[in-house]
C-alpha cells in the first residue's frame, strides 16, 4: 500500500511538474494575483498589523530570496511570496497616508461650516450635502462630511459655502448579512464623519475658493443636470446614474426590477460604460477621417488619443466615484496598448490592470466592484484567447441573418461567461443571483449597444452647444424601453427566487475566487483542478443558516422571512440603510407588504409563530434573546450574532 500512494505521489509530481514547465507566459500573471492577495490579506486579517512586523517579514523574504538564488524551485517561489509581501505592505501604507486625512475626534452634536462638493439623496430619500474644506469656528476640520438634511433648499449646489449645527452618531450599527463596513468605506472615500442636521441650513460667503478645475467640472455636471430637466421623470432618474453617477432619485420599483433582472450593473457607471463610450469615440473618429486613407495613415492613434480624451471628460463629469476610477484606469490601459502596438485585450494586460488598480487603491481588492468587473474581464479573456480560431471563423459570415446569428450567439457567449465569473460574487455580497440574467442581458444589449450609449455619448457632446433636446429624446426613448425590458422580464414566473439567499461564508467565496483564477490563468490541462476548489466554495452555500429573523443592535430595527422565503419590513425599521439592505426596500410610513408568517399587535409583532419582537427586546419562544451587535434568527439551529471585530485603523 505503501508503495502504490509513493508510485501515485511521484506520478503526479511529474504531471504537476510538467504542466508547470509548459506555463511561461502563465507564471507572470500568477505575480498579479499574489500581489492583490497580498493587499487583500491586510484588510482579511482580523488585527491591525504593526509596520515594524511588515518590514521584519519583508526583509525576511529578501534575505531567503538572496539564500536560495541558486535553487530554482525555491527562489520562484520566494519570488512570488516577495509580491505579496509588497502588497501587503502597500496596502498597510496607504491606510497610513488615508488616516493622516482624516479627522479622527469629531464632537457628536458640532457646529460645522464648508464647502458643497457634491448634493445627492440618503437611503431614506432625504436630501444630503458633502462638505469640504470645513471648519469648527474657524478650527480647520481635516476630510470631508456627509449630512442628511430636512430642508430642500433650492440654492443649495455644488460650490455654494454653508454653516449648521449637525449631529454625528459616534458608531454604526452593523449588519448582520453583509460585509459592507460602513467605517471603512467612508474612512477611504476621505469621509471623517456622516450624520444629520439639527439645525437649519445658512449659507456664507466661501473663505478657500475652489479651484479652476473644481469650478469646470461642477459647472459640466451643472450643464448636464440644466439639459436633463425635460426628461420624464420614470427616465429621468436612470440617465442621471448614467451621466452624473447619482442613483439616489431612481425609483424603489425601477431598482428592483434591474436587480431581479440581472441588469443592476447598468445603474453603476463602470468599465462596461467607459468601454463603450470609448469605442463609440475611437470608431466615430476614424469614420469620420476615414477618406484620409486608411492605408496612408495609421488612424488608430489618433482615434485612441481622442477616445481617451473623450472618456477622460465622462469620467470628470461622472463623479469620479472608486467604481469610476478603477474603471476609467482599466479604459485608459487598453488604448493605452492601441497607441504601443500592443493587444488591447489579453491576460497579461489583465494582470497589468490589477497591479494599477491596486496600488493606486488598495481597498479596491475587497469590493465587489473590483471583484467582479475583473473576474468578468478574466473570464472572457480566457475564453477568447483559448477559442480566437473559432470565433474569427464564426465572425467572418458575410450574410445578413449570419451576422445576426452571429450577434446573438457573442451576446449569449459574453453574458453567459461573464455572468459564471460573477455570480458566486453576487451571492456572497448580496445574497442573490437572477434567474433570467441571460434572458434580459440578451434583450437590453441591443437596447444599450446601439440606442442608449450613442445617444449618451452624443447627448454628452452637444450639451455644451445647447443642441442636446433631440439626442435627450432618443436616449430617453431608449432607457424607457429598457426600463419596460427590466420590469417584463422582473415579472416572469419565479424571478424573484433568486434573492434573499443564505450569506455564503469567507472560506466559500476564497476557494471560489482561487478556483476561478486556477481555471482561467493556466493554459494546460491541470487548469481544471480548479473546478474542484470551485465546486467546494459553493457548497459552503448548503453550511450557511438561513435568517428566518433579523435584528439590529439598537431593537429598533428587524426584518420577518415570509412564506417565499423572502426578508420583509416590520413596523419597527428605523435605520432605513439596514432595512433596505436586507429587504431590498425602503418601507414607506404605515405602508408595509403583507406577510402572512408576521402578526402584530399594538404591543408588539410576532414572526413565524415562535418569535416576539418590539422596541428594544426579542424573546424567542418565550426566552429573550440578547441584541448584542445584532444578528438573525434561524428557527433550526439557533441565532447568530455578528461577529465581534478587533479595533483596525479605520474604526472610529
Amino acid at each position: 500500500m505503501i508503495e502504490f500512494l509513493k508510485k501515485q505521489g511521484l506520478r503526479l509530481k511529474l504531471y504537476a511538474y510538467e504542466n508547470y514547465q509548459n506555463e511561461a507566459e502563465s507564471l507572470l500573471v500568477w505575480y498579479a494575483v499574489a500581489y492583490a492577495l497580498g493587499a487583500a490579506f491586510y484588510f482579511a486579517f482580523p488585527y491591525e498589523l504593526p509596520v515594524w512586523l511588515l518590514v521584519v517579514f519583508l526583509e525576511a523574504v529578501l534575505l531567503l530570496l538572496y539564500l536560495n538564488n541558486r535553487r530554482e524551485g525555491t527562489f520562484k517561489f520566494l519570488t512570488y511570496l516577495a509580491v505579496f509581501s509588497l502588497g501587503l505592505c502597500i496596502a498597510k501604507a496607504n491606510a497610513l497616508y488615508q488616516n493622516q486625512s482624516i479627522e479622527k475626534n469629531i464632537e457628536e452634536t458640532t457646529y460645522i461650516s464648508g464647502q458643497v462638493k457634491v448634493t445627492d439623496y440618503n437611503s431614506a430619500g432625504r436630501r444630503r450635502i458633502e462638505l469640504i474644506n470645513a471648519d469648527n469656528f474657524e478650527k480647520p476640520l481635516k476630510g470631508s462630511y456627509k449630512i442628511s438634511l430636512n430642508q430642500n433648499l433650492p440654492w443649495l449646489k455644488s460650490g455654494v459655502c454653508v454653516e449648521l449645527i449637525a449631529k454625528f452618531p459616534q458608531n454604526y450599527t452593523p449588519n448582520p448579512l453583509s460585509n459592507y463596513n460602513m467605517d471603512r468605506a467612508n474612512f477611504y472615500q476621505g469621509v471623517s464623519a456622516s450624520g444629520y442636521a439639527i439645525s437649519p441650513v445658512f449659507q456664507k460667503e466661501c473663505e478657500h475658493s475652489p479651484s479652476v478645475i473644481a469650478n469646470l467640472i461642477t459647472a459640466m455636471r451643472q450643464a448636464v443636470l440644466k439639459a436633463l430637466s425635460p426628461a420624464n421623470p420614470e427616465t429621468q432618474g436612470i440617465i442621471k446614474a448614467l451621466t452624473i453617477g447619482d442613483k439616489s432619485t431612481i425609483s424603489q420599483s425601477q431598482a428592483a426590477d434591474y436587480r431581479t433582472s440581472g441588469l443592476a450593473h447598468f445603474l453603476a457607471i463602470s468599465g462596461m460604460h467607459m468601454g463603450m463610450i470609448a469605442l463609440l469615440a475611437f470608431f466615430l473618429i476614424r469614420l469620420l477621417f476615414f477618406n484620409l486613407g486608411e492605408g496612408r495613415y495609421d488612424l488608430r492613434k489618433p482615434a485612441a488619443l481622442i477616445a481617451l480624451a473623450v472618456t477622460f471628460v465622462y469620467f470628470l463629469i461622472s463623479g469620479q466615484s472608486i467604481s469610476c476610477i478603477r474603471a476609467f484606469i482599466m479604459t485608459s490601459i487598453i488604448l493605452l496598448a492601441v497607441l504601443l502596438n500592443r493587444r488591447a485585450i489579453s491576460l497579461r494586460l489583465w494582470a497589468f490592470a490589477v497591479i494599477i488598480v491596486v496600488s493606486i487603491m488598495p481597498e479596491a481588492v475587497i469590493s465587489p466592484g473590483f471583484l467582479m468587473s475583473f473576474a468578468a474581464v478574466l473570464g472572457l479573456t480566457a475564453f477568447y484567447e483559448k477559442n480566437a480560431a473559432k470565433l474569427h471563423h464564426w465572425f467572418a459570415q458575410k450574410s445578413l441573418l449570419g451576422k445576426i446569428l452571429t450577434y446573438i450567439t457573442g451576446v449569449l457567449i459574453t453574458d453567459f461567461v461573464a455572468s459564471l465569473m460573477t455570480t458566486p460574487y453576487s451571492l456572497y455580497y448580496f445574497r442573490q443571483f437572477s434567474l433570467y440574467t441571460s434572458l434580459g442581458n440578451l434583450l437590453a444589449a441591443p437596447v444599450i449597444a446601439f440606442v442608449i450609449m450613442p445617444a449618451l455619448l452624443a447627448f454628452l457632446i452637444t450639451v455644451p452647444f445647447g443642441g442636446s433636446t433631440l439626442c435627450l429624446k432618443l436616449l430617453s426613448a431608449g432607457v424607457g424601453l429598457l426600463n419596460d425590458i427590466t420590469a417584463y422580464v422582473a415579472s416572469l414566473p419565479n424571478a424573484k427566487n433568486g434573492e434573499g439567499l443564505s450569506q455564503m461564508p469567507d472560506w466559500g467565496i476564497f476557494l471560489i475566487t482561487l478556483g476561478l483564477l486556477w481555471f482561467c490563468i493556466w493554459q494546460e490541462k491541470w487548469r481544471f483542478w480548479g473546478i474542484v476548489a470551485i465546486v467546494l466554495g459553493l457548497s459552503s452555500l448548503l453550511t450557511a443558516p438561513k435568517p428566518d429573523f433579523v435584528f439590529d443592535a439598537t431593537g429598533q430595527t428587524y426584518a420577518c422571512r415570509d412564506e417565499k422565503g423572502k426578508l420583509t419590513p416590520t413596523p419597527w425599521h428605523k435605520n432605513k440603510f439596514l432595512i433596505r439592505s436586507w429587504t431590498g426596500q425602503t418601507p414607506q410610513k404605515g405602508k408595509l407588504i403583507p406577510n402572512p408568517n408576521l402578526s402584530c399587535t399594538k404591543e408588539d409583532c410576532t414572526c413565524q409563530k415562535r418569535i416576539t419582537f418590539s422596541k428594544g427586546e426579542v424573546k424567542l419562544d418565550n426566552r429573550p434573546v440578547e441584541l448584542k451587535s445584532g444578528g438573525f434568527i434561524n428557527l433550526d439551529k439557533g441565532i447568530y450574532y455578528t461577529p465581534h471585530r478587533s479595533p483596525r485603523i479605520w474604526d472610529k
